[in-house]
């Protein structure tokens, strides 16, 4: 190219080919196991309405809303399982004790000489 060419064109104006932007890995692992809860609430879905254990397809059937019914099961229990997986993933989140602590001060947190002392307090009369 000749130099005039080049002028106007900053390197974000390159035609090569573009990188695609990772996640950061806590939304990965939260995206993750949201998904996760999700399959497990459809899971536990579906075993509720083969198994039947409390009637549960009979009621659905007759309702003359089977569909939708069956559709709100679904998105209610799949919503709640994703959201419960997550957050016991962010809350407890592995280990990993093979990297020391970062960060914060090194040293003593107390001064050299410091020890703790007796002040005397008056406290007031039982009436």
């Amino acid at each position: 190219m000749a130099k005039s060419e080049m002028i106007g064109k900053t390197s974000a104006d390159d035609d090569g080919p573009r990188r695609a932007k990772k996640l950061d890995p806590l939304v990965r692992y939260m995206i993750f196991h949201w998904i996760l809860g999700m399959l497990g609430g459809a899971l536990g879905t579906t075993l509720l309405l083969v198994f039947d254990p409390f009637g549960l397809w009979h009621l659905i059937n007759d309702s003359g809303l089977g569909v939708e019914a069956i559709f709100l099961l679904y998105i209610g229990f799949m919503t709640s399982f994703g959201g419960l997986v997550c957050a016991a993933a962010v809350m407890f989140p592995p280990d990993d004790d093979d990297k020391p602590p970062r960060g914060g001060l090194r040293g003593n947190v107390m001064p050299a000489h410091w020890e703790p002392r007796l002040v005397p307090v008056r406290a007031p009369g039982r009436a």
